[in-house]
């Protein structure tokens, strides 16, 4: 010890082990330093069988589209995928998948979860407000698909599903005033232009349902932070 000393070299030594604890401490900050935002919902996307790259992709759902079904693209698992109806239940979205099989219709179901987001920094305390506007977001993708299902029974006329949309494109307005220095706003206004769409003219079930898938895609894959 007294030859290293002498050497001058213990400081280069103290120095070295105190910058590997700080780049400990850090990576450790990082790791387990956030919180953690879990929101518990699942979406079964019944999806039309397509090829993987992008330009036949957007063919395809024009072409599901066309055939009375919503034709979103919807990104799940680091794929994207044509969804034709989405629902809450595997029961449901199965019956449906084995109904279109039959129909000569190749497709199948792509279950989509939402992932556990960890949050750091100043995202810290937007939690609850972030939990909150999930919760929203679901709420209004359910209403989207009870007022898809009711068109396509009749139950509901025109002017009863622009008035529902109505009230939804209110509540997407009311969560992007109230996020609009975060990372939800993005997505609000791109749902807001989406309700837009399907409000205008002929309301079609097939149109309500797109905009409900949507709404999922967006709760699974909003970038939080």
């Amino acid at each position: 010890m007294l030859k290293f000393l002498k050497k001058g070299k213990f400081w280069v030594y103290v120095i070295t082990v105190a910058a590997i604890v700080i780049v400990l401490c850090i990576a450790c900050i990082s790791l387990f330093g956030g919180k953690v935002l879990n929101f518990d919902a699942t979406f079964y996307y019944v999806c039309y069988d397509s090829p993987p790259d992008d330009s036949s992709i957007v063919s395809v759902s024009n072409l599901v589209h066309s055939y009375g079904g919503a034709g979103y693209i919807a990104s799940c698992n680091n794929k994207s995928y044509v969804v034709v109806s989405c629902y809450y239940s595997n029961e449901d979205a199965t019956a449906v998948c084995n109904q279109l099989n039959r129909k000569g219709l190749s497709c199948g179901v792509v279950k989509a979860e939402v992932p556990e987001r960890k949050l750091l920094g100043s995202a810290k305390s937007n939690i609850q407000k972030y939990l909150g506007n999930l919760n929203t977001l679901y709420s209004i993708s359910k209403s989207c698909y009870n007022l898809a299902n009711s068109v396509d029974k009749f139950e509901v006329g025109q002017q009863g599903a622009k008035s529902v949309l109505g009230e939804i494109k209110t509540a997407l307005k009311g969560l992007a005033g109230s996020n609009g220095q975060n990372c939800f706003i993005k997505e609000l206004e791109y749902l807001i232009a989406e309700c837009e769409d399907v409000s205008y003219g002929y309301v079609f079930s097939y149109d309500i349902r797109r905009l409900q898938i949507a709404v999922c895609d967006s709760i699974v894959n909003v970038n939080i932070y």
